[in-house]
């Protein structure tokens, strides 16, 4: 029973519920508590104005039919304009100036005997009810000093004010009780996205990445969020499919060689083998335990790259010095097949970056071009500072990339040649490798080719200060 309770109370709808009810009901009872004395303060000032509004009228009606005898006057005439002007439940009583009582009840507390007219207070309790008095002073002709007090109850306005309270009291847990249907049911609708976005994701799994979280309103906070998490599936399937395609490709990649060392092997165990055929064998070997090695090297550095667990060692270079050195090394190797690589770079080139890396990009893209160039083909290289970037140019007349290969030739495993690429000793990872070293040197590569006319390669790098 308490896990349920437990349970219960952990929703959102019921939490902002019940914290929208303790606002409301704090609200209410401030609310409640301000309009009570409001009202009560109203009501006494009113009874007050009242009662000084009568009490001036009759002093004045008194004064136009003065006569010489004090006493007479507020005996005889007063006492008839107080029961001709004041109200018939309102207290009347006169006093002298000694402060003695001279005409009227005498009432504890309200109309007593004797009274200090300075120290007065308007609000008295007498005969078990409260009391809104008002004491007037006159003088008559010959200075003479008198005090009116007339006094009015408040048990009707008291009455009224505990009305008031009946219905708040009753009124504010009604309120709250509505309140918190109403309260509940806005929750409940404002969350109900999300009790979707929670059944969609429940039935998302690695299998039905595809799936995505429909919103009913793009424009709010709920549409705003299943925006970002379409997203974020979206990435997720991009990343489990680039995965997949990576863990078929290694293993296709890896299949062949091993079959390759498998069958030699098998038949170098055989008995008879002339030593001519078993040495043959052994280079075949060691030529799939390289290429293996080779391959094995690039994927343990891709998955590092992913992991960002591999180190950057930048220092400031020259780079026209390194791309000197790259083109002479790769001379050799393009005078093998008859390829003429020529150069123009300018001098003076400086880079900020990591020069192993540096090396092996060079080194891919020249090795790229060689291997797709046809022998008598030429491959020509330039670098010069251009906006305050280097721009490298590797241009060859090589067989040329399709429209539809070039979007996907940094794939890792790619290869736009399929047929040609393994014949090579090409891996499918050179170009991944070129455009995560272009990115973390925080440059771009840009593509031009045709098929049969040759590919050129342009790689931007930024130009260290």
């Amino acid at each position: 029973m308490i896990n349920r309770l437990k349970n219960f109370f952990s929703r959102i709808k019921v939490r902002l519920t019940f914290w929208y009810i303790i606002i409301l009901a704090l609200v209410l009872i401030i609310f409640s508590g301000a309009l009570h004395l409001s009202m009560k303060n109203y009501i006494i000032d009113r009874v007050r104005n009242q009662l000084q509004i009568q009490a001036e009228m009759v002093l004045e009606e008194a004064k136009e039919e003065e006569e010489e005898d004090y006493d007479e006057i507020f005996s005889d005439e007063l006492e008839e304009e107080l029961e001709e002007m004041v109200y018939k439940d309102i207290i009347r009583a006169f006093y002298n100036q000694a402060g003695e009582l001279v005409l009227g009840e005498n009432i504890e507390n309200v109309t007593p005997k004797i009274i200090n007219p300075s120290q007065s207070k308007f609000l008295i309790r007498g005969n078990g009810d409260d009391f809104v008095v008002v004491t007037v002073e006159t003088k008559d002709k010959q200075g003479n000093i008198g005090y009116l007090r007339l006094a009015s109850s408040l048990a009707d306005e008291v009455a009224t004010l505990n009305r008031l309270i009946t219905i708040l009291i009753f009124g504010i847990p009604l309120t709250l009780l509505l309140a918190s249907g109403g309260g509940y049911f806005l929750a409940y609708k404002a969350l109900k996205p999300i009790d979707q976005i929670s059944r969609t994701a429940q039935a998302i799994s690695h299998s039905n990445l595809s799936k995505r979280i429909i919103a009913e309103n793009d424009n709010d906070e709920i549409g705003r969020l299943t925006a970002i998490l379409n997203d974020l599936l979206d990435r997720l399937e991009e990343a489990f499919s680039r995965e997949k395609r990576f863990t078929s490709d290694a293993s296709h990649e890896l299949r062949t060689p091993i079959a390759i060392i498998r069958a030699h092997s098998e038949e170098n165990l055989k008995e008879g083998r002339s030593l001519k055929e078993c040495q043959h064998a052994l280079e075949i070997i060691q030529k799939q335990t390289d290429y293996m090695s080779h391959l094995v090297g690039q994927l343990l550095l891709l998955a590092r790259s992913d992991t960002k667990e591999l180190s950057i060692e930048n220092e400031n270079l020259d780079l026209t010095e390194l791309l000197e050195i790259v083109v002479e090394e790769m001379q050799e190797l393009a005078l093998r097949k008859g390829i003429n690589l020529a150069m123009n770079i300018e001098q003076g080139l400086a880079i900020y970056g990591d020069q192993s890396m540096l090396t092996q990009l060079l080194i891919n893209f020249l090795d790229n071009a060689i291997k797709y160039t046809p022998g008598g083909g030429k491959i020509y290289i330039s670098a010069k500072v251009q906006n305050n970037q280097i721009k490298i140019v590797i241009k060859d007349t090589g067989i040329g990339i399709s429209k539809e290969d070039q979007a996907y030739i940094f794939d890792r495993f790619y290869r736009a040649d399929k047929s040609r690429s393994r014949a090579s000793g090409g891996s499918g990872l050179g170009l991944s490798i070129c455009q995560w070293i272009v990115k973390i040197h925080h440059g771009s590569i840009k593509i031009e080719s045709e098929v049969n006319q040759g590919s050129t390669f342009t790689i931007f790098l930024p130009q260290s200060k």
